[in-house]
């Protein structure tokens, strides 16, 4: 008697979570314009790079012990760029809309699109996102529609949302916020809970875009 292979003991099962870092490539004068007239265009773009290495070595430690996609949404150059600069160890997707609203919810919407069922968006300016962070938003969004983490700035350095949203649900986060004001995290936090969605919030945190942030970034003074 021939004995029938079990197929399926070998097909990975596609991950159900995925974090998405959005960055740009680190093109002097084209990336922390705002550090530019206090440390010029090279070492503002040397900063913005330190801070994009960091935020990738700092999550990478998290596929160890969960099965999660990790996804860098960029802008600002080209895949070859981009591999050029951090490898190839990272899925490298280009950044797709008009403005950061729509660049996020398409990157969700790519998201929903590859089985996934919870996703966290972060940018590369914070310094202060570990792992065990990340780990903690995706807990979260078991039992939430949505995740953010606030800055002192006013605008939030994680979105996380749960596919199970309803479309209504899922635009109030990306449509009609004047991004980079103050008022964003408070704003998108309002209209979730108008809209009675659960919205678990994690720790206010530092990220560094002005001169002024430079202290809560401990790599600030390799930028030579």
């Amino acid at each position: 008697m021939v004995e029938t292979p079990n197929l399926g003991m070998n097909i990975q099962r596609q991950p159900q979570e995925e974090i998405i870092i959005f960055t740009r490539y680190p093109k002097p004068g084209k990336v922390k314009t705002r550090l530019i007239p206090e440390l010029g265009e090279r070492k503002a773009a040397i900063i913005h790079r330190l801070l994009t290495e960091q935020v990738i070595s700092s999550l990478l430690p998290l596929k160890h012990s969960r099965p999660v996609q990790i996804s860098l949404y960029f802008t600002g150059g080209s895949q070859l760029l981009m591999k050029n600069w951090l490898g190839d160890s990272l899925s490298l997707v280009e950044q797709k809309g008009r403005n950061l609203g729509e660049r996020m919810a398409a990157a969700f919407k790519g998201a929903w699109s590859r089985g996934v069922e919870r996703a966290v968006i972060i940018g590369s300016d914070c310094p202060f996102i570990d792992n065990n962070l990340l780990a903690r938003s995706l807990d979260l969004l078991e039992n939430n529609d949505a995740v953010l983490g606030p800055t002192y700035d006013g605008g939030y350095y994680l979105l996380g949302l749960n596919k199970d949203l309803t479309p209504e649900g899922f635009n109030l986060f990306f449509q009609n916020i004047a991004w980079g004001t103050p008022h964003v995290f408070q704003k998108t936090l309002a209209r979730a809970e108008n809209a009675r969605l659960s919205v678990s919030t994690l720790t206010k945190l530092h990220d560094i875009d002005r001169p002024e942030d430079l202290e809560y970034f401990r790599h600030h003074t390799d930028a030579q």
